[in-house]
């Protein structure tokens, strides 16, 4: 018997939704889709609270946003990072293929979007530092 008012709720919940995103107005901004963005650590002031300068090392968008608080940001983080273990193998290579300057002793963060369009900060970085010279890697 759970089950089933597990399910009915689950079920209330999805329709709520569906119907509050149906009531939209054509006057509201569309929200940003969840989206993940690599910055260099030259790229932003740390302890600021502005957006990083220049264009993400990586960047990856998703289809939709996630719910607009912090349960939402979280599930965008985690969407996220799930894309960028897959590749930190070559991280190095990959970062350096990407940026458009030579970098020394520089750490990778995460940013994310998710519905306002502005980045933001995570505070998670690879832990490790990135030297690139001429688009290749070299250890530091």
């Amino acid at each position: 018997m759970n089950l089933f008012y597990f399910i009915f709720v689950l079920f209330l919940c999805f329709c709520t939704v569906r119907a509050s995103e149906e009531v939209k107005t054509t006057t509201e901004k569309e929200p940003c889709p969840c989206t993940c963005g690599v910055f260099l650590s030259g790229q932003f002031d740390k302890g600021s609270k502005q957006p990083p300068k220049g264009n993400p090392a990586l960047l990856q968008e998703m289809d939709n946003p996630f719910m607009n608080n912090a349960v939402g940001n979280r599930q965008c983080i985690n969407k996220c990072l799930e894309l960028i273990v897959k590749h930190l193998s070559k991280s190095a290579e990959i970062i350096c293929a990407t940026i458009d300057r030579d970098c020394q002793k520089e750490k990778a963060y995460l940013f994310i979007k998710n519905h306002s369009c502005e980045w933001t900060r995570t505070n998670l970085s690879a832990g490790r530092e990135f030297c690139c010279k001429d688009n290749e890697p070299y250890k530091c």
